[in-house]
Formats: C-alpha cells, structure tokens, sequence
C-alpha cells in the first residue's frame, strides 16, 4: 500500500473512494497461446483518508491469444460507492480483451473490457510520483478504477481472457452476522 500511496496522482482516489484492493506483486507470463496471472493482496475500506484492512484477495487471470513473455506489477483497484465494493467482494468474473507491451518498467496498454472502455493507460513505475498529462479529476467505470505500476518484466500479448478475485478470510459485520442467525 506505501508504493501506491506515495503516486500524487492516486491521492483523490485514496481520499474520494469507498474501498480498495491493493496487490504489491502479481506475477503473469505466457507462451504462444496461453498465459495466466497470479497474485495475492488486501482488500480495504478508506475512511477519512486511512484505510481499515477487511480481508485477503487473490487474482487469478487466464488467457487465450497470441501472448510472450512475463511480467511483474502492482495493481490497485478503487471501488467508487459502497455497492461497488460488495460487488468486488462477491468475487465476480471479469471478461477483458488486452493489447499490451511491456518493456522493463515502461508500459503502455489499451483495455476493453466489461468494465468499459478504460482507453490508452500510461504506467508508473514505483518510484515515479506523477505522469505529465494525468488528469486530477476522478474519474470510475462502472464504479471502479484500475492502476498498474510495472515493476519489471518484457510481455508481448493480444488475448481475450478472464479474470476472478477470490475474498479469503472475509469478516461480518455484527448487523449481517445478526442478520443471519
């Protein structure tokens, strides 16, 4: 969480979002037709700037395209309203279609996906603080809003796959868990 909360750029994120995932390293590779992705992280709610750490999540990715290489990167996802992160937290599937090229801590993708359009994303690496011509507004889709910071790696990929976040460990709240009995 230190590396993204040192990002200038996601400062309105940290402080106008309900919650958050954060993944400090997610692993993915591939080989002619098939590739996958693989990472552990902590789901949080954010109030008043600080966040209250909920429970553990994974991200598992499969892929089927045309795909080489490997790569390491942090992702965060920023669920916009408290529905938003109960949706995330259901573990529900998302479908992508990925035109991407990764050189070492460069980066540069466009994404289409059923989260929406998300356009051309230009990366950070951890130890950048702002992106020239990143826009200080924020902005969701469908409610969530997706950053990677690259941390090595050389990936060549145009696939459509699946992703699925499994919540471990999720706590009640008192109100459900009476809900309940």
């Amino acid at each position: 969480m230190d590396v993204f909360r040192k990002q200038t750029a996601l400062e309105p994120y940290f402080t106008k979002s309900y919650g958050c995932a954060a993944f400090s390293s997610v692993a993915k590779g591939g080989l002619f037709v098939v590739g996958g992705a693989y990472g552990s992280g902590d789901v949080y709610k954010l109030t008043n700037g600080k966040e209250e750490h909920v429970c553990k999540v994974d991200l598992m990715q499969a892929a089927v395209g045309w795909v080489l290489g490997g790569e390491v990167f942090s992702e965060i996802v920023f669920f916009e309203t408290e529905s938003d992160f109960n949706r995330f937290m259901s573990g529900n599937f998302e479908f992508s279609a990925n035109a991407k090229a990764v050189a070492l801590t460069a980066n540069i993708s466009a994404n289409v996906t059923t989260m929406g359009n998300q356009g051309i994303q230009a990366g950070l690496t951890p130890e950048q603080t702002s992106v020239r011509g990143f826009r200080s507004d924020v902005e969701y889709t469908k409610g969530m809003k997706v950053f990677t910071l690259t941390l090595g790696g050389l990936m060549y990929e145009a696939t459509v796959g699946g992703q699925k976040f499994t919540v471990k460990n999720k706590v009640q709240s008192s109100e459900s868990a009476l809900a309940t009995k």
